[in-house]
């Protein structure tokens, strides 16, 4: 199997934020531009270091074009869709909707062709940007690719599935196989693994991306993708396999402070121990977004001098080459003349360079300078994966993601619940997928 998946994401879907908040940046409306061509409007979901970073790759483009940019901050996913069933004004750009409603927006005409916005800069957006994110062989829904057109312009990714470590704590070299990590010794008094999988309404996210690293490099992209559109029971061998792999990590021998402790820490500070002057564990598994909350604890820390990563073990080679991740696209709802000159302008190496300079996250083009060792490594991760594979979770129906996360809280704290929890998550997949 060869589809290549991402993920529409970012930091507030993993924050669990769900109220509406909008945050107008420039004065503007959150309605649509019409024809403009001196004005264009955009709606994000960042806030905080990510709404300055992308308030900063919008300033050359209005100094250059004389386009004013209208930005607004929501926080809820589903904005979007209620403008769209009520048929009230959609800004002009905005991401890309959750997965099931992709067809049928781009069968309403909601979305326009990526092929329109970038008109005759298109081939070159396909050549520079990671294979992962723009390939298909047919449709692939997860990357708005339908009827052999493109729907979403991808601007930055974040690979999962790091194991992060504090390079003068750990010295050896990375092992090779998750069976040789789990036989490294850990110094006297602390734990191999750093856990923390607390996050409001949403806690038991971070639980979720650990065992998606296994399960997809254990059982593979099939079983993987199976899963997530409810055609692998979750009583299956392979899921099964997939949690007692994961319990193998925050287990009690294994994980800093216990099982209470992963769960009751935000997955914001779980790498705090990592730092500590006595350090309490060795490894922390996270995307590559922690490294911004590991220098918001310890604001000294060099990447690749005090900290680096090294990529998730080998669960089975053959599936080696799946990697967990997710990215951020823009689509455009309103085909305006400004709103094509932002697309075109987001889709160069230029825009998504002063991103990448701000840190914390990776660009969709290959070919940007990451002066970030951690960065600059995480690039090459994404860029030689074979399958750049969604979170699972975010792609269930919203009954089947929170069970989901519910199981990985419950089972981490009574691990004899598996059976149970499993049998249970059958239940629900029963009924979500058949409602979703």
């Amino acid at each position: 199997m060869s589809e290549v998946f991402a993920r529409v994401a970012s930091r507030a879907i993993a924050a669990g934020l769900g109220a509406v908040m909008l945050v107008a940046c420039g004065g503007g409306t959150s309605g649509g531009g019409g024809g403009s061509s001196t004005d264009v409007t955009v709606w994000s979901a960042w806030g905080g270091q990510e709404l300055k970073a992308f308030q900063n790759v919008l300033k050359p483009f209005e100094e250059k074009e004389g386009i004013k940019v209208h930005l607004t901050t929501v926080r809820d996913a589903n904005q979007l869709a209620i403008n769209v069933d009520a048929g009230t004004s959609l800004p002009d750009i905005a991401p890309g909707p959750s997965v099931d409603k992709v067809k049928d927006w781009i069968d309403k005409g909601v979305m326009k062709p990526i092929e329109t916005a970038l008109g005759d800069k298109f081939n070159d957006y396909i050549a520079n940007t990671y294979p992962a994110l723009t390939t298909a062989s047919g449709d692939n829904l997860y990357i708005a690719v339908v009827g052999g057109k493109h729907y979403e312009l991808m601007v930055k990714t974040q690979v999962k599935g790091l194991i992060w470590y504090n390079k003068k704590v750990f010295t050896a070299a990375p092992p090779k196989t998750f069976d040789d990590l789990l036989a490294i010794q850990p110094p006297a008094g602390a734990k191999l693994f750093c856990a923390g999988f607390e996050s409001g309404d949403a806690s038991g996210w971070p639980a979720s991306d650990q065992i998606d690293n296994i399960i997809m490099r254990q059982s593979g992209e099939k079983v993987y993708t199976d899963w997530i559109n409810g055609k692998q029971k979750w009583t299956s061998p392979e899921i099964k396999l997939g949690y007692q792999t994961f319990l193998k990590e925050v287990s009690s021998a294994n994980v800093y402070g216990g099982p209470n402790t992963a769960l009751s820490t935000n997955f914001g500070r779980a790498g705090k121990p990592l730092f500590a002057s006595t350090p309490g564990c060795l490894f922390l598994e996270q995307a590559t977004f922690i490294t911004n909350f590991f220098k918001e604890d310890y604001p000294n820390l060099v990447a690749g001098t005090d900290f680096d990563f090294f990529a998730h073990p080998s669960l089975n080679s053959q599936y080696d080459g799946n990697v967990n991740g997710f990215y951020d696209n823009f689509a455009m709802y309103n085909d305006t003349p400004a709103a094509r000159k932002l697309m075109q302008y987001m889709a160069t190496s230029d825009a998504q360079q002063i991103w990448v300079n701000a840190g914390g996250t990776l660009g969709a083009i290959k070919s940007l300078n990451y002066t970030d060792p951690i960065f600059k490594r995480a690039a090459e991760v994404a860029g030689t994966a074979k399958n750049l594979l969604v979170t699972a979770g975010d792609f269930m129906p919203s009954d089947m993601q929170h069970a989901f996360w519910k199981s990985l809280l419950n089972v981490t704290k009574n691990p004899a619940s598996l059976d149970s929890e499993l049998a249970r998550l059958d239940q629900v997949q029963a009924a979500a997928y058949k409602t979703s």
